[in-house]
């Protein structure tokens, strides 16, 4: 009660200063105030209350409003602060602006709008941008998914698939529309402002660890054009193209009859991705172990062992090695090195000796060099392994939805850095 009646006030100061200036009859305050006027104080109001990555009050509230509230709020927002900044900027400064039918002393104007400090506006209406950006997706986020019906959805849908089986449709987020729309105004360049790098980093993360493809397209797409050669944005692209590739994807692509691309252009893309990462950031280690894969799979095995043999030296962790030395495994046996495959899978098997993939890999592998006691005792562990087991025990489950920074640590480094700017 007490935030929404700061902002009656706040807009109503604007139309009594107006009445005052202009000599006219004063009519009630609250029905002189414009809805776009009201709207634009309780939205930078809650903007401003919100708390970075929490599912408070003001992002429950907005994520009830609409799209067309959301662009109105955005266009009205970005005019109105564009036209402060060319009238501070003039010598002779007039003592009010007509906007949408409404005339508005400048001077009330730039205290609605936190600009009433001549000095660093642009900073000042960047930061409201970034901070929009990050409630529109912390509503998507922590929010949206816990409320009835199609809330927070466009008209657009996208294929809903659970285990390889067609379901139905999903929902296309219009905050995550919303959200980029907010931060390509950022200025001079949201190209070259590291939160919002951080923010793309840290959403494609997200969508990519849950499998919103659907949602993670229009993402990357947005992202490509402003990030070209980012090592972090070339990565999630080529995971993007990957996970298309796999199995499970192809499967439901296939029965839904909407195939655009074949699985080899899909792995041909990835391949090409990942080895642009690698190339902006040679220390990038999962862009190595993924990269090699896909070499693998596209029946590179040569260049996919010397891939792999430089990530697997270098892999740091657990989860890392484990998938660096299962890949090896395999393009060791795939390029005509038995041994060398054999020592590979037992050193994954090593780190997670409750993961079946290995020992499944073992057993495939002995069979085809025709080392039947060798396969019967790999399929032994493979039986006696605890039905009960976590898909943690086996990385292999979790491939398509798993990354070596997750998107908790990224969002961390987002809010972090958000944080940092606005203390400087």
């Amino acid at each position: 009660m007490m935030r929404t009646t700061r902002v009656a006030i706040a807009a109503a100061a604007i139309v009594i200063a107006v009445t005052a200036a202009t000599g006219r009859a004063q009519a009630p305050v609250r029905s002189e105030v414009p809805a776009w006027m009201s709207r634009l104080s309780t939205w930078l109001e809650l903007v401003a209350a919100h708390k970075p990555g929490a599912s408070d009050t003001p992002a429950r509230l907005v994520a009830f409003w609409t799209e067309a509230e959301m662009d109105e709020v955005r266009s009205d927002f970005l005019a109105l602060t564009a036209i402060c900044k060319r009238e501070m900027d003039r010598s002779a400064r007039p003592a009010a602006i007509v906007y949408r039918d409404t005339l508005i002393p400048i001077a009330e104007l730039r205290r609605l709008l936190g600009l009433a400090d001549a000095a660093g506006v642009q900073a000042k209406v960047n930061g409201v941008l970034k901070r929009a950006a990050i409630a529109y997706t912390d509503v998507v986020m922590l929010v949206v998914p816990l409320l009835p019906g199609n809330t927070g959805c466009s008209s657009s849908s996208s294929l809903l698939v659970k285990d390889g089986n067609r379901i139905g449709t999903g929902c296309i987020y219009t905050h995550w529309l919303q959200a980029r729309a907010l931060l390509d105004a950022v200025r001079p360049d949201p190209a070259q402002d590291e939160m919002v790098r951080l923010w793309y980093v840290a959403t494609v993360t997200f969508l990519l660890e849950t499998g919103n493809y659907a949602n993670a397209r229009p993402q990357l797409e947005h992202a490509r054009l402003l990030f070209r050669t980012d090592a972090d944005l070339l990565f999630a692209r080529g995971y993007y193209a990957e996970a298309f590739a796999s199995p499970v994807i192809q499967t439901v692509v296939a029965e839904a009859g909407s195939s655009q691309h074949s699985v080899k252009s899909y792995l041909e893309e990835a391949e090409d991705l990942y080895r642009r990462a690698v190339r902006e950031n040679p220390k990038f280690v999962e862009a190595r172990v993924r990269h090699g894969k896909v070499l693998t799979l596209l029946e590179r095995h040569r260049d996919a062992v010397e891939e792999l043999r430089v990530a697997a030296a270098a892999a740091q962790g657990p989860e890392l090695r484990f998938y660096a030395e299962l890949f090896l495994g395999h393009a060791e046996a795939s390029a005509g090195n038995p041994s060398e495959a054999r020592d590979h899978y037992r050193q994954a098997s090593a780190l997670y000796p409750k993961a079946q993939s290995p020992l499944l890999a073992l057993a495939l592998l002995a069979r085809q060099l025709g080392d039947r006691a060798a396969a019967q005792d790999a399929m032994r562990r493979v039986i006696a392994l605890p039905a009960d087991r976590g898909t943690d025990e086996d990385l292999w489950s979790i491939y398509y939805r798993w990354q070596n920074m997750d998107f908790k640590a990224r969002f961390s480094a987002l809010h972090a850095w958000l944080l940092q700017e606005e203390t400087r």
